[in-house]
């Protein structure tokens, strides 16, 4: 412990008896009204001085100020960056996918990322479902099976009412060890005690961001935490107007990363807004069963956002397809011996260009209609109506 008269003391006190009340899932913080220390702490700190323009351009010349990149192109140490999308659109994987990159320092979404101290604080999953994704998604990055990674930690706080003054606390002496936070979400975490949270009121949320930008501004550590899109079809909306409640969501964050349904099913529309780097294009990411669970660029696809009803339009195109396609298997006289003759045969029909994803999921669409046998030791598919089915 510091000594007592240390400024700190109480600071550290407070985080070691969060720390023990953070052991029980059902724990909720009783304790009387109080000021808020991260605010108490801020009140303390002395503005800085005034800069001459001599004394600017020294600054920007300094290498010893520069900032370094923790997502390069994207976001750097002490700074924050939210990842919007709609409910079930991945947000969660791809920040799981973000914690194990950074570890390691791999790539994420197509940006180089630099290798980092990771503290991923987890208020959505229950564990088990939590690290199954994460044993999941290093795997396929390459991590052997129970393979160590010393840079990654992960904080199960599902089910804990914990006020985010007091995370802080407890932060604030551990920040020392990490370079990047992930919260997940950002709608779950507990205002300080006597206050409310209303991610529609811009005064709620801007008190909880200005704690996150003091806690980034003294620790170094970047913090990316994911939020979720209002209501609705967004393809006529604004990036940044995508994004539910306030729009303190939008303008305070560094970096807004959103995630909107793509035309091509199974995949997302990437979109990049930045207050500190230059502009990107858009990415098509597709996260699909052939990609599971990681996310891969698509260059082949054009950034276009789903409309209104498009999915289901997508889907009876695809049924009338199955229905062309399965007219034309009937007709075969041998079966159809590869998926490219399949591609082949519906392109000559239709004349519709037809890809890998698009025949998947138009043999879906013919279900039990279809026959799929393998041959060759196992590595090719033939396919053939069944007329079995039909019989009956």
């Amino acid at each position: 412990m510091r000594p007592k008269d240390d400024p700190y003391y109480e600071c550290q006190k407070k985080a070691i008896e969060l720390e023990y009340m953070l052991d029980s899932p059902t724990t909720q913080t009783t304790q009387p009204e109080r000021a808020i220390l991260a605010s108490s702490l801020e009140d303390k700190k002395p503005l800085p001085d005034i800069m001459s323009f001599a004394e600017v351009l020294a600054y920007a010349s300094d290498p010893a100020k520069a900032l370094r990149e923790i997502i390069e192109g994207a976001l750097h140490e002490g700074c924050k960056l939210q990842i919007s999308g709609s409910s079930k659109a991945g947000k969660t994987w791809t920040l799981v996918n973000l914690a194990v990159a950074a570890s390691q320092g791999k790539p994420w979404l197509g940006f180089p990322v630099k290798k980092s101290r990771v503290l991923y604080l987890d208020f959505e999953l229950k564990t088990r479902m939590a690290t199954e994704r994460f044993e999941a998604v290093a795997e396929n990055m390459g991590m052997a099976p129970g393979e160590s990674n010393p840079n990654l930690d992960y904080w199960s706080l599902r089910g804990h009412r914990v006020e985010l003054d007091d995370l802080l606390d407890v932060l604030t002496l551990r920040a020392s060890r990490y370079d990047l936070l992930i919260i997940d979400p950002f709608y779950k975490l507990e205002p300080p005690q006597g206050t409310h949270y209303d991610e529609n009121d811009a005064g709620s949320i801007s008190d909880m961001m200005n704690m996150l930008e003091a806690f980034a501004s003294e620790t170094g550590a970047a913090i990316v935490f994911a939020h979720h899109y209002s209501k609705g079809n967004k393809s006529e909306v604004d990036a940044l107007d995508r994004s539910s409640g306030s729009g303190v969501f939008s303008r305070d964050p560094d970096t807004v990363i959103t995630l909107t349904a793509h035309s091509e099913e199974g995949c997302l529309l990437l979109e990049t807004k930045y207050r500190n780097h230059t502009y990107s294009p858009p990415k098509v990411l597709e996260f699909s069963s052939d990609t599971f669970p990681v996310f891969k660029i698509r260059d082949d696809l054009e950034p276009t956002l789903r409309k209104a009803g498009q999915a289901s339009e997508n889907r009876k195109t695809n049924e009338r397809l199955a229905d062309t396609l399965l007219r034309e298997l009937k007709l075969q006289t041998r079966k159809i011996e590869s998926r490219s003759q399949l591609i082949e045969l519906l392109q000559k029909v239709t004349n519709i260009d037809i890809g890998e994803k698009k025949i998947k999921a138009i043999i879906e669409a013919c279900g039990d209609r279809i026959v799929q046998e393998k041959h060759g030791n196992g590595n090719g598919i033939s396919y053939s109506a069944n007329f079995e089915l039909e019989a009956e």
